[in-house]
């Protein structure tokens, strides 16, 4: 029995578990829509059978949506529902700047992934709400009034993006919907296990207003974790504070915002408060040198720098402005070991210029040549460094790094001691994502899970899925090297032959392709997707009785499958293809019902190209009758 069909096997017995228990009344329906449990939370169920109150309930929600939090299709769907619910931003400078932030957060930020977890996705929704939410799948969605209402600020932004990403990397999000699902007394979730998904689960992991409901203590968790997550992948480390001081003003102002913002909308609680304790956070990275007093003067070890001021028409951003221009000498502290490394030197029109020209120093720049004020910060640089040794604010700072880089070890470590238990998960979350052609996520996942020490036949899947990946990608030698790896790695395995098939079909090599399908079905005579691989390819070919061979034997295993070309469809299933055509004819007039009007207007343009036809065809008759006479006046 394969895979899929112990899976379909599970759920059917999950099913009838669950429908018994709601069939008894023994669990209260809810508005949530219709959730079931993860198999590996069946027992969780007798909690729900003695109605044992919302705490067992909590239990048995929190196993199945992390279950379903791993899962890629329900990651997908959740984009889907998100879109269906939210819309999808029309402005594709929207997606492009959220694309680069949070490309730049997910490849160059530091963080370790719970092994429960999926590769962070993300899309700009239609909202104007000044807001963000991640999913328990991993799918952050940002809503466009955030985006306009943050002045399109990469750093800010990118202080945002990580605290929605932190709240996947800490599983905030399940917890959150957890909680809100106990609390709802809602019904069972049915089984989320992989290649099982259904559109109500789907529904309720995208429910915006459960999402961006996270509970305070998880959201200064958010703030700290997205504010090392920004600062390591190279963002301004006074965004976040500044994304904070820009909510603050809208919670207190909101008549000052366009409508358009959704400011009405505003629900982030305790921003004064976390908005300080970012500038802590702020100056502590800086080795404690940097501070913003009065939310406007930036200084360097208590003494005065410059001043901010607000550079927005619309309303005073001083608060902002004094933490990105404080969050440049924070960086410069944080990264340059001495004075000499901000490379003090003489500058355009008699000016001193230091640091280098990335953007993240532009503010703390402009702000300092404003004040005529280069060589007071030369100066306050130098001091800074030399009270160093004596105030022990470089160990500090080392200590503080220590920390932070001793839980994500640890983090890892106990994802790594889990031994190969969630390895057949990364494989199926990373053959999905090679079937959705999403090959730069299934190549992340199938990494996570060869980092841990196990087996070679477990290995040798995700060898074998990542070459597909590659190959997808066009890194045909990196893909046949890890296809091999997967063959040899388990040659018994069926699906490790066909990773490999797909890597020379990818790469124009049909007849080595067709070779290692047939090595594939040797190994497992039952493997429904080599079969119909097999037809796929040979129909390309124009070998046409070798693909109906190969379509007949997948029929016979997937009897209700539609997936290959209408032709052989007919020859091989008449009845699957007379309920297609079926169902087309039953489609077709139901939208005939739905749209009455637009059926009488092509109704009567097809009356008026039939009039059109007669009268050409009338026309012809008589010029073909003139014809006629004109030959025989001729002859006589």
């Amino acid at each position: 029995m394969n895979f899929r069909q112990k899976l379909k096997r599970k759920m059917k017995r999950m099913a009838k578990y669950a429908a018994s228990i709601i069939a008894a009344g023994l669990v209260a329906m809810s508005p949530f829509a219709a959730p079931v449990a993860s198999a590996e939370s069946a027992d969780a169920f007798t909690a729900l059978a003695g109605v044992l109150g919302s705490f067992g309930m909590y239990g048995s929600y929190l196993a199945a949506i992390l279950d379903a939090g791993d899962n890629s299709l329900y990651q997908e769907q959740t984009r889907v529902y998100d879109a269906q619910e939210n819309g999808t931003s029309l402005n594709p400078n929207d997606h492009r700047l959220i694309d680069e932030i949070m490309t730049r957060l997910v490849s160059d930020g530091t963080y370790v992934m719970d092994y429960r977890s999926l590769p962070f996705t993300w899309s700009v929704n239609d909202s104007d709400e000044f807001n963000a939410a991640c999913f328990p799948t991993d799918y952050v969605t940002v809503n466009r009034g955030i985006i306009s209402g943050l002045n399109r600020n990469t750093d800010e932004l990118a202080g945002v993006l990580a605290h929605e990403m932190t709240h996947g990397i800490r599983l905030h999000a399940a917890y959150t919907y957890a909680r809100a699902a106990a609390q709802s007394f809602g019904v069972a979730f049915l089984s989320m296990a992989t290649g099982a998904v259904r559109p109500d689960v789907a529904a309720v992991l995208a429910d915006y207003s459960v999402a961006k409901n996270v509970i305070l203590p998880a959201e200064y968790e958010a703030d700290e974790g997205g504010f090392w997550l920004a600062a390591s992948a190279g963002f301004n480390p006074g965004g976040s504070a500044a994304a904070m001081a820009r909510m603050y003003y809208l919670a207190q102002h909101p008549e000052t915002f366009d409508r358009s913002y959704g400011a009405e909308a505003y629900d982030h609680p305790d921003t004064d408060k976390r908005e300080a304790k970012l500038a802590e956070l702020m100056a502590a990275y800086s080795a404690g040198h940097v501070t913003v007093i009065d939310r406007k003067t930036i200084a360097i070890d208590g003494v005065p720098l410059v001043t901010a001021t607000y550079s927005d028409e619309s309303y005073d951003d001083t608060p902002e402005n004094a933490y990105l221009i404080a969050g440049g000498l924070a960086k410069a502290f944080h990264d340059c070991a001495s004075a000499a490394e901000w490379n003090f030197r003489a500058g355009e029109n008699g000016r001193t210029d230091y640091l280098t020209d990335d953007d993240v120093y532009a503010r703390l720049k402009d702000a300092v040549a404003l004040a005529h004020a280069e060589e007071t910060l030369r100066s306050m640089v130098e001091n800074a460094y030399a009270s160093e040794p004596s105030s022990g604010a470089r160990m500090k700072l080392a200590d503080l790094e220590a920390k932070e880089s001793e839980r994500l070890i640890k983090r890892e470590q106990n994802n790594l001691e889990l031994g190969d238990k969630w390895l057949d998960r990364f494989y199926h979350n990373a053959d999905w994502y090679n079937d959705t052609y999403r090959p730069e996520l299934a190549i992340l996942e199938a990494n996570r899970g060869l980092r841990y020490d196990t087996r070679a036949d477990k290995k040798a899947r995700l060898y074998s899925v990542r070459g597909r990946a590659k190959a997808l990608m066009g890194d045909f030698d990196g893909a046949l090297a890890d296809a091999n790896e997967g063959v040899n790695g388990d040659p018994k395995d069926a699906y490790t032959f066909l990773n490999r098939a797909e890597v020379w079909r990818a790469q124009g090599q049909p007849q080595y392709a067709l070779m290692d399908i047939r090595r594939s079905l040797d190994a497992d005579a039952k493997t429904m997707a080599a079969w119909k691989m097999a037809g796929d390819i040979e129909d390309e070919l124009g070998d046409t009785a070798a693909a109906t061979a190969d379509y007949k034997k997948y029929l016979e295993l997937a009897p209700k499958a539609t997936d290959i070309p209408e032709e052989y469809l007919k020859v091989l299933a008449p009845d699957t293809w007379e309920k297609i055509e079926k169902a087309r004819e039953e489609a077709a007039e139901q939208w005939k019902e739905e749209h009455p009007d637009k059926v009488k207007k092509d109704d009567a343009a097809d009356d008026d190209k039939a009039t059109e036809k007669n009268a050409y065809e009338n026309k012809n008759d008589k010029d073909d009758k003139a014809d006629v006479k004109e030959d025989s006046g001729k002859k006589t």
